[in-house]
Protein backbone atom coordinates (compact mmCIF):
# COMPACT_ATOMS: atom_id res chain seq x y z
CA UNK A 1 0.00 0.00 0.00
CA UNK A 2 1.11 3.41 -0.99
CA UNK A 3 1.07 6.00 1.73
CA UNK A 4 -0.19 9.42 0.93
CA UNK A 5 1.60 12.26 -0.06
CA UNK A 6 0.60 14.52 2.18
CA UNK A 7 3.49 17.09 1.77
CA UNK A 8 3.92 19.20 -0.87
CA UNK A 9 4.39 17.63 -4.58
CA UNK A 10 7.56 18.59 -7.02
CA UNK A 11 6.61 19.34 -9.95
CA UNK A 12 8.47 20.80 -12.98
CA UNK A 13 8.68 21.84 -16.25
CA UNK A 14 10.92 23.25 -18.64
CA UNK A 15 10.87 26.33 -20.76
CA UNK A 16 13.93 27.08 -23.34
CA UNK A 17 14.17 29.18 -25.99
CA UNK A 18 10.65 31.06 -28.03
CA UNK A 19 7.76 28.08 -28.17
CA UNK A 20 6.35 28.92 -25.25
CA UNK A 21 5.89 32.02 -23.37
CA UNK A 22 5.98 32.48 -19.39
CA UNK A 23 2.27 33.07 -19.61
CA UNK A 24 2.14 28.74 -19.96
CA UNK A 25 4.50 28.78 -17.07
CA UNK A 26 2.11 30.88 -14.80
CA UNK A 27 -1.06 28.64 -16.09
CA UNK A 28 0.82 25.21 -15.48
CA UNK A 29 1.48 26.42 -11.58
CA UNK A 30 -2.51 27.84 -11.50
CA UNK A 31 -3.54 24.26 -12.84
CA UNK A 32 -1.44 21.96 -10.80
CA UNK A 33 -2.29 23.71 -7.66
CA UNK A 34 -6.15 23.33 -8.46
CA UNK A 35 -5.51 20.07 -9.03
CA UNK A 36 -3.70 18.62 -6.27
CA UNK A 37 -4.45 18.48 -2.43
CA UNK A 38 -1.46 18.66 -1.23
CA UNK A 39 0.12 22.09 -2.88
CA UNK A 40 3.02 22.21 -5.28
CA UNK A 41 6.50 23.05 -5.55
CA UNK A 42 6.90 24.26 -9.05
CA UNK A 43 10.70 23.28 -10.62
CA UNK A 44 11.68 25.45 -13.39
CA UNK A 45 14.21 24.44 -15.61
CA UNK A 46 15.35 26.94 -17.74
CA UNK A 47 18.14 29.18 -18.99
CA UNK A 48 20.19 31.10 -16.72
CA UNK A 49 19.68 34.84 -17.98
CA UNK A 50 15.43 33.94 -17.70
CA UNK A 51 13.79 35.47 -14.55
CA UNK A 52 11.87 33.03 -12.33
CA UNK A 53 9.86 34.45 -9.83
CA UNK A 54 9.17 32.89 -6.06
CA UNK A 55 7.47 30.83 -4.95
CA UNK A 56 8.76 28.87 -7.94
CA UNK A 57 12.32 26.98 -7.75
CA UNK A 58 14.76 28.06 -10.64
CA UNK A 59 16.85 25.07 -12.16
CA UNK A 60 19.23 26.52 -14.96
CA UNK A 61 19.70 24.31 -17.58
CA UNK A 62 23.06 23.44 -19.26
CA UNK A 63 23.24 25.01 -22.53
CA UNK A 64 23.93 22.11 -24.83
CA UNK A 65 23.47 24.60 -27.89
CA UNK A 66 20.52 23.06 -29.86
CA UNK A 67 17.35 25.14 -30.76
CA UNK A 68 14.12 24.39 -32.72
CA UNK A 69 11.18 22.96 -31.23
CA UNK A 70 11.76 19.67 -31.50
CA UNK A 71 15.55 19.90 -30.65
CA UNK A 72 14.60 21.68 -27.45
CA UNK A 73 13.13 18.15 -26.26
CA UNK A 74 16.33 17.47 -25.50
CA UNK A 75 16.55 19.85 -22.75
CA UNK A 76 13.95 17.67 -20.84
CA UNK A 77 16.80 14.83 -20.02
CA UNK A 78 18.54 16.90 -17.79
CA UNK A 79 15.42 16.50 -15.24
CA UNK A 80 17.01 13.32 -14.58
CA UNK A 81 20.34 14.99 -12.94
CA UNK A 82 19.32 13.91 -9.23
CA UNK A 83 21.80 17.32 -8.64
CA UNK A 84 18.63 19.49 -9.73
CA UNK A 85 16.44 17.76 -7.73
CA UNK A 86 16.72 14.54 -5.79
CA UNK A 87 13.44 12.13 -5.17
CA UNK A 88 10.01 12.01 -6.48
CA UNK A 89 9.86 14.57 -9.82
CA UNK A 90 6.15 14.98 -11.51
CA UNK A 91 7.00 16.74 -14.93
CA UNK A 92 4.29 18.32 -16.70
CA UNK A 93 4.88 19.69 -20.82
CA UNK A 94 3.93 23.29 -20.43
CA UNK A 95 1.17 22.45 -23.37
CA UNK A 96 -1.03 20.41 -21.38
CA UNK A 97 -4.36 21.34 -19.55
CA UNK A 98 -5.24 19.81 -16.40
CA UNK A 99 -8.81 19.37 -15.93
CA UNK A 100 -9.52 17.42 -12.67
CA UNK A 101 -8.06 16.16 -9.27
CA UNK A 102 -4.71 14.36 -9.61
CA UNK A 103 -4.65 13.25 -5.88
CA UNK A 104 -4.51 9.80 -8.17
CA UNK A 105 -0.93 10.63 -9.87
CA UNK A 106 0.43 11.56 -6.64
CA UNK A 107 -0.19 7.96 -5.06
CA UNK A 108 1.63 5.83 -7.86
CA UNK A 109 4.29 3.98 -5.99
CA UNK A 110 7.76 5.96 -7.60
CA UNK A 111 9.60 2.60 -7.46
CA UNK A 112 8.27 2.45 -11.45
CA UNK A 113 9.11 4.95 -13.63
CA UNK A 114 5.55 6.34 -14.87
CA UNK A 115 4.70 8.08 -18.54
CA UNK A 116 1.90 8.20 -20.77
CA UNK A 117 1.07 5.23 -23.19
CA UNK A 118 2.50 7.08 -26.23
CA UNK A 119 -0.87 8.25 -28.34
CA UNK A 120 0.42 6.34 -31.20
CA UNK A 121 -1.00 3.08 -30.05
CA UNK A 122 -4.36 4.50 -30.77
CA UNK A 123 -3.42 3.46 -34.42
CA UNK A 124 -1.06 0.76 -33.75
CA UNK A 125 -2.46 -1.11 -30.87
CA UNK A 126 1.03 -3.18 -30.62
CA UNK A 127 3.44 0.07 -30.09
CA UNK A 128 3.63 0.35 -26.11
CA UNK A 129 6.39 2.94 -26.11
CA UNK A 130 6.56 6.05 -23.47
CA UNK A 131 5.25 9.35 -24.09
CA UNK A 132 7.10 11.66 -22.33
CA UNK A 133 4.30 15.32 -22.08
CA UNK A 134 3.80 14.23 -18.28
CA UNK A 135 6.11 11.99 -15.93
CA UNK A 136 6.38 10.82 -12.66
CA UNK A 137 9.55 9.50 -10.84
CA UNK A 138 12.33 9.16 -8.32
CA UNK A 139 15.18 11.17 -10.01
CA UNK A 140 17.66 9.06 -7.06
CA UNK A 141 15.96 5.56 -8.82
CA UNK A 142 16.29 6.18 -11.90
CA UNK A 143 19.91 8.17 -11.95
CA UNK A 144 21.05 5.53 -13.93
CA UNK A 145 19.32 7.52 -17.26
CA UNK A 146 21.12 10.83 -16.55
CA UNK A 147 24.40 8.77 -16.48
CA UNK A 148 24.02 6.81 -19.53
CA UNK A 149 23.14 9.87 -21.54
CA UNK A 150 26.24 11.79 -19.94
CA UNK A 151 28.47 8.74 -21.60
CA UNK A 152 26.82 9.23 -24.85
CA UNK A 153 27.78 11.28 -27.82
CA UNK A 154 25.21 13.70 -27.75
CA UNK A 155 25.09 14.34 -31.51
CA UNK A 156 24.71 11.19 -32.28
CA UNK A 157 21.98 9.82 -29.73
CA UNK A 158 20.05 13.16 -31.63
CA UNK A 159 20.56 11.79 -34.67
CA UNK A 160 19.95 8.48 -33.87
CA UNK A 161 16.67 8.85 -31.74
CA UNK A 162 13.27 11.37 -32.71
CA UNK A 163 13.37 12.61 -29.64
CA UNK A 164 14.14 12.98 -25.75
CA UNK A 165 10.64 9.93 -25.04
CA UNK A 166 12.09 7.65 -27.47
CA UNK A 167 15.47 7.20 -25.84
CA UNK A 168 13.42 7.07 -22.53
CA UNK A 169 11.67 4.09 -23.88
CA UNK A 170 15.17 2.85 -24.96
CA UNK A 171 17.05 3.45 -21.35
CA UNK A 172 14.54 2.17 -18.82
CA UNK A 173 13.21 -1.28 -18.55
CA UNK A 174 10.11 -2.42 -19.46
CA UNK A 175 10.02 -4.16 -16.16
CA UNK A 176 10.49 -1.18 -14.69
CA UNK A 177 7.95 1.23 -16.86
CA UNK A 178 4.26 1.89 -15.89
CA UNK A 179 1.84 3.84 -17.67
CA UNK A 180 -0.82 6.40 -16.23
CA UNK A 181 -4.41 5.08 -16.81
CA UNK A 182 -5.43 5.53 -20.28
CA UNK A 183 -8.75 7.18 -19.57
CA UNK A 184 -6.96 9.70 -17.24
CA UNK A 185 -4.73 11.40 -20.15
CA UNK A 186 -5.94 11.67 -23.07
CA UNK A 187 -4.58 13.77 -26.68
CA UNK A 188 -6.82 16.75 -27.02
CA UNK A 189 -6.85 16.60 -30.89
CA UNK A 190 -7.11 13.04 -31.50
CA UNK A 191 -9.37 11.67 -28.38
CA UNK A 192 -11.54 14.98 -27.36
CA UNK A 193 -11.79 16.96 -29.88
CA UNK A 194 -14.88 16.72 -31.56
CA UNK A 195 -16.00 13.49 -30.62
CA UNK A 196 -12.65 12.01 -31.37
CA UNK A 197 -10.92 10.93 -34.79
CA UNK A 198 -11.32 7.88 -36.30
CA UNK A 199 -7.92 6.83 -37.68
CA UNK A 200 -9.52 4.33 -40.29
CA UNK A 201 -12.29 6.89 -42.20
CA UNK A 202 -9.79 10.00 -41.42
CA UNK A 203 -12.13 11.48 -40.72
CA UNK A 204 -13.56 13.10 -36.85
CA UNK A 205 -16.59 11.29 -35.30
CA UNK A 206 -18.69 14.66 -34.25
CA UNK A 207 -17.78 17.59 -36.71
CA UNK A 208 -18.42 20.88 -34.72
CA UNK A 209 -18.88 19.64 -31.15
CA UNK A 210 -15.82 21.09 -29.54
CA UNK A 211 -14.15 19.22 -26.80
CA UNK A 212 -16.02 16.50 -24.59
CA UNK A 213 -13.81 14.65 -22.47
CA UNK A 214 -14.83 12.03 -20.57
CA UNK A 215 -15.86 12.74 -16.34
CA UNK A 216 -12.46 10.36 -15.89
CA UNK A 217 -10.12 12.31 -17.63
CA UNK A 218 -7.75 15.21 -15.66
CA UNK A 219 -5.48 16.02 -18.33
CA UNK A 220 -4.80 16.82 -22.15
CA UNK A 221 -2.20 16.95 -24.35
CA UNK A 222 -2.06 19.18 -26.64
CA UNK A 223 0.99 18.04 -29.05
CA UNK A 224 1.36 19.64 -32.30
CA UNK A 225 -0.53 22.84 -32.72
CA UNK A 226 -2.92 24.23 -31.96
CA UNK A 227 -1.66 25.35 -28.91
CA UNK A 228 -3.74 25.97 -25.85
CA UNK A 229 -3.06 29.87 -26.33
CA UNK A 230 -4.47 29.51 -30.35
CA UNK A 231 -8.08 27.82 -28.86
CA UNK A 232 -11.38 29.61 -28.83
CA UNK A 233 -13.15 26.60 -27.45
CA UNK A 234 -14.70 27.64 -24.57
CA UNK A 235 -14.38 24.65 -22.59
CA UNK A 236 -10.54 24.70 -22.86
CA UNK A 237 -9.90 28.55 -22.27
CA UNK A 238 -12.34 27.39 -18.79
CA UNK A 239 -9.30 25.23 -17.38
CA UNK A 240 -6.09 26.88 -19.15
CA UNK A 241 -6.21 29.77 -16.86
Amino acid sequence: MVEPITTPVDCACVIHGTAYDWTYVERLYNMLNRHISQGIRLHVYTEADRPVPEPMIKHVLTDWGISGPKRAWWYKMQLFNPEHHSGPLLYFDLDTVIIGNLNWLTALPTQHFWGIRDFKHLWKPTFYGINSSVMYWDTTRFESVWKMFCQENFNAVVAGYHGDQDYITAKIPATHRRFFPIEQVKSWRWECLDGGYNFKKSRFLQPGTGTNPSESTSILVFHGNPKPDKITDSYIQRHWQ
